[in-house]
């Protein structure tokens, strides 16, 4: 069964990383400021980043359920935190994007704090696993 421990290991840390590039790229896409950029950052969304929210967690869940032992770090719970949260804020600007006019000030301010939290989120987890 190590074998399917590390299949799953290594799809966590590729949907990581996926995750993690694509909240980093719509960044910086995003802080060029044009607004006719929503529609490539719309689509980038939907085909990595919201796949990878969705199977980071799964792969995650399988691992723990393999090797339980993982549940008694103290670490891992605050990056479940945190990652719960990252989840959030990326689905949260997902929706302003999609639901929200873009060309409303405030509401580009919204989208961007959302991504900017997102992209903290991501960027505490890195650090934790790389930390502990």
């Amino acid at each position: 069964m190590i074998t399917y421990y590390t299949t799953l290991k290594l799809l966590h840390l590729i949907g990581m990383a996926a995750w993690f590039g694509t909240a980093l790229t719509v960044s910086i896409i995003w802080s060029k400021e044009e607004i006719k950029d929503k529609d490539i950052i719309l689509d980038i969304i939907t085909k990595v980043e919201m796949p990878a929210s969705f199977f980071i967690p799964l792969t995650g869940v399988l691992m723990m359920i393999e090797q339980t032992h993982w549940l008694h770090s103290g670490w891992l719970q605050l990056k479940i935190i945190v990652g719960l949260a990252a989840v959030v804020f990326s689905h949260i600007s997902r929706a302003k994007l999609i639901h929200e006019d873009m060309n409303n000030e405030f509401t580009r301010q919204k989208f961007s704090l959302f991504r900017n939290l997102c992209l903290l989120m991501l960027l505490i987890i890195i650090i934790i696993v790389g930390y502990k």
